[in-house]
């Protein structure tokens, strides 16, 4: 006998926009569901009322319910509520504002094949230690979240950080272990926000909200300088707070940012490529994508180097961005930097390096500003996209082009 599938959600006033684009991506999955459930709160909207639009929507799709429930739990009603109408369903959550790659039902599927009793995970993150499976991209069934009622509360909600964290627990409590899919949906999808225009997530949407609040712990500040409304590559910039850091980086951005999504990670001290690396590492290694780093050059050290090594930069990085990124395509862990030698060394640390690179990364914590030049990428193929050849005795060449073509 067929297992029935249900696809639920909720939403709220100022995203009830998005249903009928996010939907959409539903409708044409390789692997249709039985129903789509959408629960909302009657406090939401008065009377019942929805935008002409989604009404109309609703209306034309069969497939599609709305479930109203008195009580608005917020993110919490995206799945519970619908354990109610279909206790013996297989149900996917799903968030409103994504968009859902056209294979992620039948790929659920698959996996639940193999583990037919396990919830499976579509997206997971570390929280304080605990490895905590999204709801946003997930398989579960009435049976993982037996007792929820009990569990479930208003002090549960206020004092609990994450829903994503009841969830893991829950389905632990009644025995239940989540199987990770074999696709990161929260690193496929596309975020789509029609109140806000977002067009993109990966990572700076969702995935660096957790790691956000680890940094902010650490000391450091983490700004995102972009909104997703353009497809660009990423950078992350190591950011001194000294008087000098402070202006350096608002040199760097003003040409960072037309060019690259940009992470801009602050720190109080000698340490901060040690806390602006770490960053780079722990978010991009999640999305899959290459990534770009440089730090504020001169932030400590004011010589007449640093400004002419700035200037290199915005030359390489800006008008052979491209050049930079096809380099390092490849599955292989490259790394593509200015100046190189024969011992891996990335001359003044700026490049870009690939996810498989990044996940190599031998990152300790040192203010020792010549280790992320000599020992950072030991474990990947590093090319000199200007000179390739430069060592720690033949650095002349080099010193006299950044002086001759950067000053």
């Amino acid at each position: 006998m067929k297992e029935q599938v249900i696809i639920s959600l909720t939403s709220w006033r100022k995203r009830i926009g998005n249903i009928p684009r996010v939907l959409d991506t539903i409708w044409e999955q390789t692997y249709q569901p039985d129903m789509v459930v959408l629960n909302l709160a009657e406090e939401e909207f008065y009377n019942k009322t929805l935008p002409a639009a989604v009404q109309g929507y609703i209306v034309s799709h069969q497939r599609l319910r709305v479930n109203w429930v008195k009580q608005n739990t917020r993110v919490w009603k995206k799945f519970l509520p619908t354990f109610n109408l279909y206790p013996d369903a297989l149900i996917i959550p799903i968030d409103d504002d994504i968009l859902y790659p056209p294979t992620m039902i039948e790929d659920f599927m698959r996996v639940h094949e193999r583990f037919p009793d396990s919830p499976i995970s579509g997206n997971r993150f570390w929280y304080k230690g605990v490895k905590c499976h999204c709801g946003c991209a997930s398989l579960v069934q009435a049976k993982h979240f037996a007792g929820w009622q009990d569990y479930y509360s208003r002090t549960l909600r206020a004092n609990c950080p994450s829903s994503d964290l009841f969830y893991t627990y829950l389905a632990a409590a009644n025995g239940y272990f989540y199987e990770e899919s074999d696709v990161d949906y929260m690193t496929t999808a596309i975020t789509y926000n029609e109140v806000d225009g977002y067009s993109r997530s990966m990572p700076g949407n969702k995935l660096a909200v957790s790691r956000k609040a680890i940094f902010t712990a650490m000391g450091v500040e983490v700004v995102r300088m972009f909104t997703h409304d353009d497809i660009k590559p990423f950078c992350v910039l190591g950011a001194a707070q000294t008087e000098k850091g402070k202006e350096i980086e608002t040199e760097l951005l003003s040409w960072l940012v037309p060019n690259f999504n940009v992470y801009v990670v602050r720190h109080d001290g000698r340490t901060f490529e040690y806390a602006a690396i770490h960053f780079l590492q722990e978010v991009m290694t999640r999305c899959d994508a290459p990534c770009f780093y440089l730090h504020t050059k001169g932030a400590y050290y004011t010589r007449n180097v640093s400004h002419r090594v700035r200037n290199m930069w915005k030359h390489e990085f800006v008008e052979k961005r491209d050049e930079y990124l096809r380099a390092v395509l490849s599955e292989k862990a490259i790394v593509a930097t200015p100046y190189t030698g024969t011992d891996k060394v990335t001359w003044y640390n700026g490049w870009c390096a690939n996810a498989a690179a990044i996940r190599k990364l031998n990152i300790i914590k040192t203010d020792d500003r010549f280790y992320y030049e000599y020992k950072l990428f030991d474990k990947a193929e590093v090319i000199g996209m200007r000179m390739g050849d430069v060592n720690g005795d033949n650095r002349i060449a080099m010193h006299n082009e950044l002086k001759e073509r950067f000053d």
